[in-house]
């Protein structure tokens, strides 16, 4: 009995807790309904808050944005951490798509930031880190190339409606006038992007790229299961040029096939010899080391003389 007794005592009633809020110009009910409303708040914080953003985003980046479709099946970001994390991303254009399960980046914003610091320094110290998971990247179609070519040889445009004789003209004057008296002018260390973020480190699991459409038999396709990529600038091999784009990194489990293509209707004159699971593997490899270097076109001056 004794230990009933402490048990009531130690537990308060529900009356014994409404009269203690009375008593100190409360109500039980208030507290009831503040704690329904905050579990109801982490509830959609947890659950529907990032996909709301993703929603309102997409709305906002198709009304600005009318060479392609993007979708963000949710967005989330923690400013604390230098967090961003998104869904279900995909780009969509007349030429190729992008596709993204799942990802995040992290900019270390904490890090101490040197204005003064070499902007082309592959050894510098890296401030933005970018995971991504499912990664496809499809080129089916290369309209731009394709309605040049229409151009050059006159025939009748059936891809891009060209531009009316006035306003290539017009555009064709702008360029000439922007070729004339350039001055090749250094832009100011400090005011550059690459020396806040020198290196960025992309980490990517299970990729694959696709070339090829419906028109043609085979697509090909490059899958691999993870990429570990550095992407840096380096001084250009010309004093023309800008800076050089660099990215190093390495891909396991790499295999290149020829796959047939969904949709194809014509006649397939030349078969693989075999198809081993989804097609036939041209290559196949467990590591493949990748260099890439380009370099950044720079403006020169361009004199002429005019009689």
């Amino acid at each position: 009995m004794d230990g009933t007794k402490a048990n009531d005592s130690t537990f308060p009633s529900l009356g014994d807790l409404d009269d203690f809020l009375n008593k100190h110009d409360s109500n039980f009910i208030w507290l009831l309904v503040a704690t329904i409303l905050s579990c109801g708040w982490i509830i959609y914080l947890t659950y529907y808050n990032s996909r709301n953003i993703g929603l309102i985003l997409t709305l906002i980046i198709n009304r600005l944005y009318k060479d392609g479709y993007i979708h963000i099946g949710s967005f989330s970001f923690s400013v604390l951490s230098g967090k961003v994390m998104f869904r279900d991303v995909y780009f969509i254009n007349q030429d190729m798509s992008i596709r993204i399960q799942d990802g995040f980046l992290i900019f270390r914003w904490w890090k101490m930031y040197n204005p003064k610091q070499k902007q082309h320094d592959p050894k510098a110290e890296t401030r933005l880190y970018v995971t991504v998971n499912g990664f496809e990247f499809h080129v089916y179609n290369r309209t731009d190339l394709y309605a040049r070519l229409q151009e050059t040889f006159g025939l009748e445009p059936t891809l891009i409606t060209p531009k009316k004789d006035e306003e290539r003209g017009r555009d064709e004057r702008d360029k000439t006038l922007e070729s004339v008296n350039i001055k090749a002018e250094s832009p100011d260390p400090s005011s550059s992007w690459r020396s806040l973020i020198p290196v960025i480190k992309v980490n990517i699991s299970t990729g694959r790229l696709a070339f090829g459409n419906h028109h043609l038999p085979q697509t090909l396709c490059v899958n691999f299961e993870d990429a570990f990529l550095t992407y840096a600038t380096k001084p250009p091999s010309s004093h023309l040029d800008q800076y050089m784009h660099i990215v190093k990194g390495s891909l396991e489990n790499v295999r290149v096939m020829l796959v047939p293509s969904p949709r194809y209707l014509g006649m397939q004159n030349d078969e693989p010899p075999r198809l081993m699971g989804e097609g036939f593997v041209v290559m196949q490899s467990n590591d493949v080391d990748i260099y890439y270097y380009q370099d950044e076109p720079g403006m020169y001056t361009h004199a002429c003389t005019l009689n």
